[in-house]
C-alpha cells in the first residue's frame, strides 16, 4: 500500500490491542522517523511500551484505550513553522503506519504533556503526539465522519485541472482538530495553488500541515512553501522500474541489495527508456547495475513514490526476479557495493522504510507462492 492509498483507508483508532509492536514494525517505523527528522529538522521520537501519557488523566472524553506506543512530535522551541511541520511530517508517519496495517490517532489535548515533555531537551518544544499500534478491532468498520464538500474547501475547483481536484479529494480525508478543516485552497492562473487558513484555534497550523501533505499526495507530487498562504507547485513526473532479486541458498532465501553512490541500500532500479515495458526496464537495469541477467516475475508489483530532487516526483515499480546468468559486479558509476543477505539482514540494512515495505511484501508473496 502506498501513502497515497493510505490516505483513503486511514481512520482514527481509539482502541488498541495490548500486542506490542514487533521488532520488524519498530525497525520500519524508526526508519520513517529518521527520514522525517532528516528532512524537517524536527525531533520526532517513536516511544514504545509507555501507556502512562494516556492513562494518567481523569478526563473520560477523548480517551485513547489501550495505547502504549506513540510518536512524540517536537522540535526547536520558537522554530519557524514548527507546528505546521509537525502536522506535515506527522501525517507522513500516520500514513506509513497505516500502510503497515497499524492504527493511529492524533492526540492534541487528552494526554499527560509533562510526562512526554520529560523526554525532550530544555530548548525543545512539544507540539502533540500520535498514538500508534495494532487496533483492538481491526475488522470493525471505520466511523463514517462527515466531510466538507469540495466546493467548501476549494470554491473554484470546477474549473481546475484534474490533479488539483485529486489533491482536494485527498484533503477532504485529512484528519483535523474538532473536524474543522479550517482552510481554503485556490488554483491560481499560473498553475500554482495557494492555501489560506479560514479560522483560528488550537492546532490550526498542525491541521494546515496535514492538509498540505494530503494535497501533495493526491496531486501526485509537488512542493509547498510553509505558512498560511503557502504556495504549491506541481512537480515533473518520472518513472523507474526495478526488482527484488532473490535466490535459494539451501533451505533459506537470500536477497540481492545494492548500495547506491548516494549511500543508501535498496534494490536495482532505473529510468524507463523509450518504449520499454516496465519488465524490460527492470531487466536492463539489473544487468547494468549488477551484471546479472534475470527473469522478471510481474505477478508481484509494488510501487514506491518519492521526490529525488526539488521539482521532481518519481514512481518506482518493483517486481520480483531470479538471476539466470552472469556474475554479480557493481556498476561503478552508480553502485558502490552489492551483496546477498538473508531476509532479516536485508530488512535491517535497507535504508528507507518504503523500500523495507517492498521487501516485506516480497517475502510474504514468495512464502505464499
Amino acid at each position: 500500500m502506498t501513502l497515497s492509498d493510505a490516505v483513503f483507508t486511514r481512520s482514527s483508532c481509539r482502541d488498541y490491542s495490548p500486542q506490542p509492536l514487533s521488532p520488524a514494525q519498530r525497525q520500519q517505523l524508526e526508519k520513517a522517523v529518521g527520514t522525517c527528522n532528516l528532512r524537517s529538522g524536527l525531533h520526532v521520537q517513536l516511544v514504545c511500551g509507555d501507556p502512562e501519557p494516556f492513562s494518567s488523566l481523569l478526563k473520560s472524553w477523548g480517551r485513547i484505550a489501550g495505547a502504549r506506543n506513540y510518536f512524540l512530535l517536537a522540535g526547536p522551541a520558537g522554530a519557524p513553522d514548527l507546528e505546521e511541520k509537525c502536522g506535515f511530517y506527522g501525517e507522513e508517519l500516520v500514513l506509513t503506519a497505516r500502510s503497515m496495517g497499524l492504527g493511529t490517532c492524533w492526540v492534541g489535548g487528552t494526554y499527560d504533556k509533562k510526562r512526554c515533555a520529560a523526554r525532550l531537551a530544555p530548548e525543545e518544544e512539544l507540539v502533540c503526539i500520535i498514538a500508534v499500534g495494532s487496533p483492538a478491532h481491526p475488522d470493525r468498520p471505520a466511523a463514517d465522519r462527515s466531510r466538507k464538500s469540495l466546493e467548501e474547501l476549494a470554491p473554484d475547483a470546477q474549473d481546475a485541472p484534474e490533479w488539483f481536484r485529486a489533491g482536494m479529494e485527498a484533503v477532504r480525508r485529512a484528519p483535523s482538530a474538532m473536524n474543522r478543516h479550517g482552510y481554503r485552497f485556490a488554483c491560481r492562473p499560473d498553475g500554482s495553488v495557494r492555501v489560506r487558513l479560514s479560522g483560528t484555534g488550537s492546532f490550526a497550523l498542525v491541521d494546515l500541515g496535514i492538509a498540505k501533505r494530503h494535497f501533495e499526495l493526491g496531486a501526485h507530487g509537488g512542493e509547498w512553501t510553509w505558512g498560511d498562504g503557502g504556495v504549491f507547485r506541481k512537480s515533473r513526473e518520472e518513472k523507474s522500474c526495478g526488482a527484488v532479486i532473490w535466490r535459494q541458498n539451501g533451505s533459506s532465501r537470500e536477497y540481492l541489495l545494492v548500495r547506491h553512490n548516494g549511500g543508501h541500500w535498496s534494490f536495482p532500479k532505473g529510468h524507463v527508456e523509450g518504449s520499454e515495458t516496465e519488465a524490460e526496464t527492470a531487466a536492463r537495469e539489473i544487468l547494468e547495475e549488477t551484471s546479472l541477467t534475470a527473469e522478471i516475475h510481474t505477478d508481484f508489483r509494488q510501487q514506491v513514490t518519492y521526490s529525488p530532487k526539488p521539482g521532481t516526483i518519481k514512481d518506482v515499480i518493483f517486481f520480483t526476479a531470479v538471476p539466470t546468468g552472469g556474475r554479480e559486479h557493481p556498476q561503478e558509476s552508480e553502485i558502490s557495493q552489492l551483496g546477498w543477505f538473508s531476509f532479516p539482514q536485508a530488512a535491517e540494512r535497507i535504508t528507507y522504510a518504503t523500500d523495507e515495505e517492498v521487501l516485506l511484501a516480497a517475502e510474504a508473496y514468495l512464502n505464499e507462492n
